[in-house]
């Protein structure tokens, strides 16, 4: 494919993308362990101690912690599949060819969302 863009502008928006996998996964980490036989990130469950009573207010406040994290999981991996995504086009030369139109996404998009898709954030929501 003919490359629209700047070879300058590929090389900065793959690194910023490379910037942006490591943070992903770094904050993943904190809440999640990868399962390589599923290739997804499972939640880590969070520690109690088995010797002591718990009272329901405790339960209650564990199980909005680890809704929470699993909410925040799922955010975290959806952003990091997209920068994967990204990533992989500018290996295979897609870069920037919105999903829905075929055009090319403008620079100013894409530096704004380097894993952009589309050309229009509104057609993202969608």
């Amino acid at each position: 494919m003919d490359q629209h863009y700047s070879p300058e502008f590929i090389t900065e928006q793959k690194s910023r993308l490379e910037a942006q996998r490591q943070e992903l996964k770094t904050e993943l980490e904190k809440i999640a362990r990868f399962d390589e036989a599923s290739g997804s990130y499972i939640p880590l469950q969070p520690e109690y101690d088995a010797d002591t009573s718990e009272d329901s207010g405790d339960s209650s406040l564990e199980s909005e912690v680890e809704q929470t994290n699993d909410a925040i999981m799922t955010n975290l991996e959806t952003t990091l599949n997209e920068v994967e995504a990204a990533l992989a086009k500018i290996e295979d030369g897609s870069y920037g060819v919105c999903e829905s139109s075929g055009d090319y996404i403008s620079e100013e998009r894409l530096t704004a969302y380097p894993a952009a898709r589309t050309c229009d954030s509104e057609m993202e929501a969608n």
